[in-house]
């Protein structure tokens, strides 16, 4: 098995926001797992987020879908995958930094908040009761209506204390586009 597609009509419709967003916050939690398994198990000596030298780039889907529809594909990298491309995009990022605070291999030092002015965050606690070797941060989401019937999701970090970390922005998202 080389690759996994899941296909879902998340934040598709108005009325499925609900299931979107519980949708969404197992595919984040998925991917944080994955990158927990990966940093844990490979030989390798994998760098951390912000001093790996990868940067944040708007996801642009290269043609191939799995999903019949097509449109609005969004790919969930893991950290191998990321490192291969030189470049991730909000969940890819978040994800990897939650995994490596969460297993303790990096000092527990907060990023940069998101831009002034994001709307409230939804946060995702885990779907199950882990005790983390660091801090217990999670993933976490804001919206915003970009077009008629388009929200812009936006995933962000979010720490015990209450602080919301925006590692995107940390590696260089920004400029017009404040919300990934």
């Amino acid at each position: 098995m080389n690759d996994i597609a899941f296909c879902a009509d998340i934040f598709r419709f108005p009325k499925c926001k609900p299931y979107s967003e519980r949708a969404l916050a197992c595919l984040l939690w998925a991917l944080i797992y994955a990158d927990e398994s990966y940093l844990q198990g490979t030989n390798l000596t994998i760098p951390p987020l912000y001093s790996s030298g990868i940067y944040w780039q708007e996801e642009h889907p290269q043609g191939r879908t799995a999903c019949p529809e097509g449109d609005g594909q969004e790919q969930f990298l893991g950290i191998r995958q990321i490192r291969n491309q030189g470049f991730a995009d909000c969940e890819d990022i978040a994800s990897w930094r939650c995994a490596e605070l969460r297993l303790g291999r990096v000092p527990p030092t907060r990023g940069l908040p998101p831009f002034a002015g994001h709307p409230k965050p939804t946060v995702f606690p885990p779907p199950y009761p882990l005790s983390p070797a660091g801090p217990d941060v999670w993933p976490a989401i804001f919206q915003r209506p970009t077009a008629p019937g388009v929200i812009t999701i936006h995933v962000i970090v979010f720490w015990p204390d209450g602080y919301f970390e925006d590692p995107s922005r940390v590696l260089g998202m920004g400029g017009a586009r404040k919300y990934g």
